[in-house]
């Protein structure tokens, strides 16, 4: 944990996946169960869960609930033969959040 003008601020590494869907792409973390969000673009879309993941990882440090620690990220991608390829995108993320 880092300090800084009276304020701490905790850092975490995660799993973001990115991947296309009908009207643009959809990103989600594995390792916070229910963070789900979406974005026109891959970039958009990243950072959209990056911001959903900071203040998740917030209100768990506010409310004093545990923080998860594993992170189930799938091992690859299977593509069903005779379908279209799909780009999905497996990235890790480092975030902080601030510690009032």
């Amino acid at each position: 944990m880092e300090e800084r003008a009276g304020k701490s601020k905790v850092e975490f590494r995660l799993g973001i996946v990115v991947e296309p869907d009908e009207v643009g792409f959809h990103a989600y973390c594995p390792a916070l169960k229910g963070l789900h969000t979406c974005g026109d673009t891959e970039d958009e879309a990243l950072q959209n869960a990056k911001d959903a993941a900071i203040a998740y990882l917030h209100s768990l440090i506010k409310h004093g609930d545990p923080i998860p620690l594993g992170m189930a990220m799938p091992k690859r991608v299977k593509s069903t033969r005779g379908a279209p390829q799909t780009r999905v995108s497996h990235r890790t993320e480092d975030v902080a959040v601030a510690v009032v």
